[in-house]
C-alpha cells in the first residue's frame, strides 16, 4: 500500500502499461509494488481459492481500467496506487456470503468506485496537506456501506473467518485451556495455506529482501502480541496477525518511516495499538454482523503516522522520521533517505552551534594576543611541525593530494615491498627522485624564519618536524635542535653496511641511468634517510622528541592535523604534564578543545605574528 504524489503526467492506456500497473497494483497491496511480486501474490491467491483469485482479478482489472479511463498519472499507475484498493474491494465483497454470479459484478463496481476516491484523497488535503497515504481507506469507504446494505437489506452474513472469533465474547480471554490442544487446533488450519504462504514470501523477496526480513519480524510480533492476550488462538489468528498486525508493522516500521531501530520500535508499538483497535472494532462490528476488513490496520496506522506528522520539524529523540510520500519505495530507500536527512540536519545543527560558539568566543585579535604572551613568557618552547608549514614553500603535502602523488603506486613505497622487490625499489626511487627535485628548489618561508628567530633568542628547546625537507635548518635553526622524527630526504644510507652518501651524488647516479642504486662498497640496498610506510620509526629521534616535549614549558603545533601516528599522540605527553598548547593549522585537530589557543590560518602569516614579541625582547 505504497503512496506517492507525482507530478501529473497524462498517459494513454498502452497495453504494456496496463498490464504492468495491473500486476504492480496487487504487489502494492503487500508493500511490494513490483510486477513479478504481484504475479506471485496472484498465484498464491488462486492457490488459496480459485473463486477468490477470480474476484481479485476482477477487482484489479476494474480499478486499473477505471484509472486509465480517468487518465490518471502514468507514474501513479506504475506504482500501483489504484489496483490494490480494487483488490481490497474484492476481499470486502467476498467477506460476505453469496453467489459468485451476484458478487463478481459488485466487486467490479466497488473496485471502480475506489479509484475516484483514491484520486480525491491523493489530490486533496489528505495527501497534499496532511501528507498521508491513502492506504485502504477507499476500499473501506466503499466496502462498509456495501456490507451494511448486503447484511441488513439482503440478509447476507459475514463469513466466520473474517469476524472476531467467538471466544472473544466469553467470560475470560486468558483461558488456560488455550495452551494445550488449542494450540494444535489453531495451527491445524495452516496446512492448506502453505502454497499461499510460499508464493507470498517469494513475492516479497523479489521486491526487497529487507522487506522480507521485516515481514518475518512483523509476523513474529503479531503472533507474540496475539499470544500475550489470547493464547495460541490469538497467535495464529489470520485476521489479526496477517490482516492487521503485519501491515501495521510494515507501514510504521519499514515503509513510511526512515528505518533503523527507531522505526522498528515504533512499528512494534503500532502492533500493540493495532491489537487494541482490532479487539475494540471486532466487538463493535461482530455485534452488528459486519466484517472487520482492514479497519483496525487503517486506524492504527493513521494514528501512528498522524503522531509523527504532528511532531516538531526537528523530530523527537527516539522516534523515527516520517518519509515524504514521493520518497516511499522500499525499506532500503527509506533508510537511505533517513540517513541523508539526518546528515543534512546534523550539518546545519553543527553549523549553528559553531556560529553560536564563535559569537561567544574570543576574537581573532584576542586569541593572537594570548598566543603572543604565551610565546613571550616561554623559556623552553617546542614546535611540532608538519607538511602544512612547508606547502607554502612549494612542497606538496601527500594527504591533501596537492600534487600528482596519485600517479605513483603507493604499494611500492611500503618498506617490506621495497626490501623484497627490485621493481618496487625502482618505483620508489623514481618517486623519490621527483620529490628531491622539488626539495632542491624549495626555500624556507616566513614560518620557518619565525621559528628560527626563537632559536636566535635562546628560547627554542627543539623543533620536532615530520617533514623531510630540512627547511628548518636552512632557515637558521641549529641542527642539534631539529628532531627529524621521519628522517630526511637529503641523506642516503646503505641498509647493509651503513655507509652514508650525499643525496646529490645518488641524484647524479640516477640521472645517468641507474634505476635502483646499490652500495658501491658492499652492493647493499641504498635507501633515502626518510621513513617509508611501515618502516620502524627512528628510535633515537623518537627519544629526542619525547625528551624535548617533557622538558618544554610551551608546545606549538604548526601545520599538521595530527592524523599520523605515533606523532599524532605526542601533544598528549605535554598536555598530561600540564604544558600549555598552541595549535596553528588550517584544519581542525583532535587537540583543539584542549589547547590554550587555536589559530586558524596559514603558518606563514600566523607564526611571525605570535613570535614577533618574543624575538624583539
Amino acid at each position: 500500500m505504497t503512496e506517492s504524489t507525482p507530478e501529473r503526467v497524462r498517459a494513454g492506456g498502452r497495453g504494456e502499461d496496463f498490464y504492468r500497473s495491473f500486476l504492480v497494483g496487487y504487489g502494492a497491496l503487500f508493500f511490494a509494488p513490483h510486477p513479478v511480486s504481484g504475479a506471485l501474490f496472484l498465484l498464491g491467491t488462486f492457490a488459496s481459492g480459485p473463486l477468490l483469485g477470480t474476484a481479485v482479478l476482477v477487482g484489479l482489472f476494474a480499478a486499473t481500467s477505471t484509472a486509465h479511463f480517468l487518465r490518471r498519472s502514468r507514474l501513479e499507475l506504475e506504482q500501483g496506487l489504484y489496483g490494490f484498493n480494487g483488490a481490497l474491494a474484492a476481499f470486502a465483497v467476498f467477506s460476505l456470503e453469496g453467489e459468485a454470479s451476484s458478487q463478481l459484478p459488485l466487486v467490479a463496481l466497488a473496485a471502480a468506485l475506489s479509484v475516484p476516491l483514491s484520486a480525491w484523497l491523493m489530490d486533496g488535503p489528505w495527501g497534499q496537506r496532511l501528507g498521508f497515504p491513502v492506504l485502504s481507506l477507499p476500499s473501506l469507504i466503499v466496502g462498509f456501506p456495501l456490507a451494511v446494505w448486503l447484511v441488513h437489506s439482503l440478509g447476507r452474513n459475514a463469513l466466520p473467518a473474517t469476524t472476531l472469533p467467538a471466544h472473544l465474547v466469553g467470560s475470560s480471554v486468558f483461558d488456560p485451556g488455550l495452551y494445550g490442544p488449542s494450540m494444535r487446533t489453531a495451527v491445524g488450519g495452516l496446512g492448506a495455506q502453505w502454497p499461499l504462504i510460499g508464493f507470498f514470501l517469494c513475492g516479497v523477496a523479489v521486491h526487497s529482501r529487507r522487506l522480507l526480513a521485516h515481514v518475518v519480524v512483523g509476523v513474529l510480533l503479531g503472533g507474540g502480541v496475539g499470544f500475550a492476550f489470547l493464547g495460541w488462538v490469538g497467535a495464529f489468528d489470520f485476521s489479526f496477525v496477517i490482516v492487521t498486525a503485519l501491515p501495521t508493522y510494515l507501514a510504521l516500521g519499514a515503509v513510511f518511516t526512515g528505518g533503523g531501530w527507531r522505526s522498528a520500535a515504533y512499528g512494534a508499538a503500532g502492533v500493540v495499538l493495532s491489537f487494541a483497535a482490532w479487539f475494540a472494532l471486532g466487538l463493535f462490528l461482530t455485534d452488528r454482523d459486519l466484517p472487520l476488513l482492514t479497519a483496525p490496520f487503517l486506524l492504527s496506522t493513521v494514528v501512528g503516522l498522524g503522531l509523527l506528522r504532528a511532531l516538531p520539524a526537528g523530530g523527537v529523540t527516539g522516534l523515527p522520521s516520517l518519509l515524504p510520500l514521493h520518497q516511499v519505495a522500499s525499506p532500503a530507500s527509506a533508510e537511505r533517505w533517513a540517513t541523508e536527512r539526518e546528515f543534512g540536519w546534523r550539518y546545519w545543527q553543527e553549523l549553528a552551534g559553531d556560529l553560536a560558539a564563535d559569537a561567544g568566543a574570543p576574537s581573532d585579535s584576542r586569541r593572537m594576543e594570548r598566543a603572543r604572551k604565551l610565546v613571550a613568557r616561554s623559556r623552553r618552547t617546542v614546535v611540532l611541525t608538519g607538511a602544512g608549514i612547508s606547502t607554502e614553500s612549494g612542497i606538496p603535502d601527500y594527504r591533501t593530494g596537492a600534487v600528482a602523488w596519485k600517479q605513483y603506486d603507493t604499494d611500492h613505497f611500503r618498506f617490506g615491498r621495497f626490501m623484497a622487490s627490485e621493481e618496487s625499489r625502482k618505483a620508489y626511487w623514481r618517486m623519490s627522485q621527483d620529490f628531491f627535485l622539488v626539495l632542491r628548489a624549495a626555500q624556507p618561508n616566513a614560518a620557518h624564519d619565525a621559528i628560527a628567530s626563537l632559536d636566535r633568542r635562546g628560547t627554542l628547546e627543539a623543533v620536532v618536524t615530520q617533514n623531510v625537507d630540512r627547511l628548518h635548518q636552512r632557515a637558521g635553526v641549529a641542527f642539534e635542535r631539529v628532531v627529524e622524527i621521519h628522517g630526511n630526504e637529503h641523506g642516503v644510507t646503505c641498509l647493509q653496511c651503513g655507509r652514508q652518501y650525499d643525496r646529490e651524488e645518488i641524484y647524479r647516479w640516477i640521472q645517468n641511468g641507474v634505476e635502483a642504486p646499490y652500495c658501491s662498497s658492499c652492493q647493499g640496498i641504498l635507501k633515502p634517510d626518510s621513513v617509508a610506510f611501515d618502516q620502524p620509526m627512528i628510535e633515537s629521534e623518537s627519544a629526542r622528541a619525547l625528551t624535548a616535549v617533557a622538558r618544554c614549558d610551551l608546545l606549538i603545533v604548526a601545520g599538521t592535523s595530527l592524523e599520523v601516528q605515533p606523532v599524532a599522540s605526542l601533544p598528549l605527553v605535554a598536555l598530561r604534564a600540564g604544558k600549555p598548547l598552541i595549535v596553528v593549522n588550517l584544519q581542525a585537530t583532535d587537540y583543539d578543545c584542549f589547547a590554550e589557543v587555536v589559530l586558524r590560518g596559514s603558518c606563514g602569516s600566523i607564526l611571525p605574528e605570535i613570535c614577533r614579541e618574543a624575538a624583539g625582547r
